[in-house]
């Protein structure tokens, strides 16, 4: 299969936001490519593996490296140009030259990967998306597969721009009512939420307020609980009394923050040896490489234990099987559609066969009145 053929699932981010599309991925860890162009012609590619997205191509070299450098002032100007002018890559020459060093450079590509990732929520809502399921792309690009947990970039995208999603305000108001409990497995600290964030959770924790109440509390800024409340509604991390939690398992590594809210400080540089497979096959400046785990995620306030490291990347669970017809099958699906994290319908797919092919709207997660299993299926997803 190749990104010029038939797509498993293609759609619009009006009918679907790219909330919604991330979260489906998670929770159904697919593994493939998922492109999106917009009205502009500009097109960005994501990798998927297993739920994760691990690799991300802008057709516009948005976040390259030199400019990562320029404003958080690691070098000057002028010793951008200077590396540039060699033509090879530009954290190469930095690291060969001794003007940073490997854990500055891996740090670089987090910040780079991240802010790519996060901009993909801000899309207009007239781009159009084509998912392939089973698709390798970008495999032989860059470095090696980036180690950031979905749920932190989820909420890093949410935060600096939840107000995009079209689907927000429908799925507010249909949990309006509803007492809002915490799902025991919440784990915070793989959102990587703030001291203000986790402030709004110890309200929800506490008296399971709805949320006209929470917001009226006053605990934190109207739109910051709103675009809070609904990312724990679409990942069903509020507890209706049923339903696992999507990606409610060992995370793969540190949450991000905001795209806006990374910086790397002050640091100093110094000469270190060049590291063999630092090279990355991306152009000059592009600096597209793969981060690694640099920091140490402190305790989370509502679990007493953090989860195990796993590994983002590896080889694919679908091997011997593809699950394209079976995915097809359930977008296209009116209850697919309406899926807790549902992507658009595409082609008219195969049958799928086996047991358990179609979902109900909610899932197991439905509050009352929304649907569940062996209910009718609600109209949407939340």
């Amino acid at each position: 299969m190749s990104a010029d053929g038939p797509a498993t699932a293609e759609g619009d981010l009006e009918r679907t936001p790219f909330a919604h599309l991330f979260v489906y991925a998670v929770d159904h860890r697919l593994t493939g490519a998922l492109i999106l162009v917009e009205p502009t012609g500009a097109e960005h590619t994501v990798r998927i593996v297993r739920g994760s997205p691990v690799k991300i191509r802008p057709s516009d070299g948005y976040a390259r490296l030199g400019e990562i450098l320029l404003e958080e002032g690691v070098i000057s100007a002028d010793i951008l140009s200077d590396a540039l002018a060699t033509r090879g890559l530009l954290g190469d020459v930095l690291l060969l030259t001794g003007l940073l060093d490997a854990p500055t450079i891996d740090w670089l590509a987090q910040v780079q990967f991240v802010r790519r990732m996060v901009r993909l929520f801000d899309l207009p809502p007239e781009t159009k998306y084509r998912y392939f399921d089973g698709l390798d792309v970008l495999a032989d690009w860059g470095g090696d597969p980036a180690k950031v947990d979905p749920l932190g970039l989820l909420w890093a995208g949410l935060r600096d721009h939840g107000e995009r999603s079209t689907r927000l305000e429908r799925t507010l108001e249909r949990i309006e009512s509803v007492p809002l409990r915490l799902h025991p497995a919440l784990e915070p600290g793989r959102f990587g939420f703030s001291e203000g964030e986790l402030a709004v959770l110890d309200v929800v924790q506490s008296s399971a307020p709805s949320l006209p109440a929470l917001i009226r509390s006053g605990v934190a800024p109207e739109s910051t609980v709103r675009k809070l409340i609904y990312a724990l509604a679409i990942t069903r991390y509020l507890d209706f009394g049923k339903g696992i939690p999507v990606g409610a398992e060992p995370s793969s590594s540190v949450p991000p923050a905001s795209a806006a809210s990374l910086s790397l400080g002050r640091m100093q540089l110094r000469p270190t040896v060049h590291r063999v497979g630092a090279a990355a096959p991306d152009p000059a400046g592009d600096g597209e490489r793969a981060p690694v785990l640099g920091r140490v995620r402190r305790r989370d306030r509502l679990s007493s234990e953090p989860s195990p490291v796993s590994t983002v990347a590896g080889s694919s669970p679908l091997s011997g099987g593809s699950l394209s017809a079976a995915v097809a099958a359930e977008l296209a699906s009116a209850a697919g559609i309406a899926s807790a994290a549902g992507m658009d319908g595409g082609r008219p797919p195969r049958e799928p066969s086996g047991p358990g092919r179609d979902r109900d709207a909610w899932g197991s997660s439905a509050p009352p009145g929304e649907g569940g299993p062996g209910g009718s299926p609600a109209t949407e997803d939340p």
